[in-house]
């Protein structure tokens, strides 16, 4: 069996020569681990699936038919880094059998912060997988901690969580159009070369999104996805031949009541969940990385349309959306006005002051337009 280190590049796979493994293990983008290795940790990866006899590669091939799994079968095993979080490290591990090919991912937390992240995220999707009926987020192939020793005599525990990979779903920002000068949803596309999204497919990027966010929706306890960010590349795309768009969420990071939902009825959770929906479609960071911006007005229309096409679907399979309806809730929200849209963000805006300080002055500049548009939009929705 042959087992390859590689970093993933635009380019291309990479291969990581004794030199390259020997350098500082990165905690994050910018920050180097005081004795980590690079080779330290893709050692620990390969012990991690390799372990009791590849019972994690097992896990990940019997969900792909592979049921009568043999280690002997495999002939190579490529370890990919992929990206780099705040609290997670990303890899890509593609095990080549004499039949198939097979390709999960394994999210590696290290420090304490990230460790107690990573296991929450786990049971969260564990939970929503199971219960949702819905297969927009990534199945779960196990979670292993593991201890990794170093040449230093030095001792780190890692987690690391083995979860679906989505093949050839890919990345987007935010991104300046050097032709016309003008932001467009830029895709991230490895296979075919990154490209600009045409208007229409950027209106159903943000619809997919939203419609995603809203099938998730608990109607029990107002629980929901949150803590999800464009910037972090959580949403990803994948464009099919015929051109039509899918979209995945790869994470959840959080689930549960929004704040201001607290003693409210199930209809006044709903227009919160909805509202700050609309709000943080628009939030991106330009080229995924530098300043944050403002999407246009089409991610407000597209907001509201996956969003009542995700709550339909809801009524159509009769789950759980006692005490909301589509058609009722429409209604309600083409009566108000302008300062009664604003006066029902209030509690939203506290929100995002202390949780998201950095976008909060940009919301609050973008407020008054932003509500605005959000009426008329709902009054053109049907």
């Amino acid at each position: 069996m042959i087992v390859a280190y590689l970093f993933s590049s635009p380019e291309g796979d990479v291969s990581l020569d004794l030199e390259d493994l020997s350098r500082p293990f990165l905690i994050t983008p910018e920050k180097a681990h005081p004795h980590l290795t690079l080779g330290d940790y893709f050692d620990t990866v390969k012990a991690c699936i390799l372990k009791n006899r590849g019972e994690l590669l097992k896990c990940a091939l019997k969900n792909k038919s592979h049921e009568n799994f043999n280690l002997e079968d495999v002939r190579k095993i490529q370890i990919r880094s992929e990206k780099h979080g705040i609290l997670y490290h990303l890899a890509s591990v593609e095990v080549i059998t004499t039949e198939k090919r097979v390709k999960f991912t394994l999210s590696t937390a290290i420090s304490k912060k990230g460790i107690e992240y990573i296991l929450h995220e786990h049971d969260i999707l564990n939970r929503l997988n199971h219960n949702s009926g819905f297969s927009f987020l990534p199945e779960i192939y196990g979670i292993r901690r593991m201890t990794c020793h170093t040449a230093q005599g030095k001792t780190e525990e890692m987690v690391m969580l083995a979860a679906q990979w989505f093949e050839d779903y890919h990345e987007w920002h935010m991104s300046i159009d050097p032709l016309d000068g003008r932001q467009k949803i830029k895709i991230w596309d490895l296979k075919r070369g990154s490209r600009y999204a045409s208007t229409t497919e950027a209106s159903i990027i943000i619809e997919k999104c939203s419609k995603i966010l809203t099938l998730y929706y608990d109607f029990g306890d107002f629980s929901h996805i949150d803590a999800w960010h464009h910037a972090a590349g959580d949403f990803i795309v994948n464009t099919q031949r015929d051109g039509k768009l899918n979209v995945r969420l790869t994470t959840v990071r959080k689930y549960e009541p929004q704040p201001a939902t607290e003693d409210a009825g199930p209809m006044i959770a709903m227009i919160y969940f909805f509202l700050d929906t609309t709000v943080k479609m628009r939030l991106d960071r330009l080229d995924g990385v530098g300043e944050t911006v403002w999407l246009d007005d089409f991610a407000v229309t597209a907001a509201v349309k996956g969003f009542f096409e995700g709550l339909r679907a809801y009524e159509a399979k009769g789950d759980g959306a006692e005490g909301v309806r589509a058609d009722d809730l429409l209604t309600l929200m083409q009566s108000f006005d302008a300062p009664e849209l604003k006066w029902v963000f209030e509690p939203l805006l506290t929100h995002y002051r202390t949780q998201y300080s950095d976008e909060a002055t940009l919301i609050i500049i973008r407020l008054n337009n932003h509500i605005n548009f959000l009426r008329q939009a709902l009054q053109d929705f049907h």
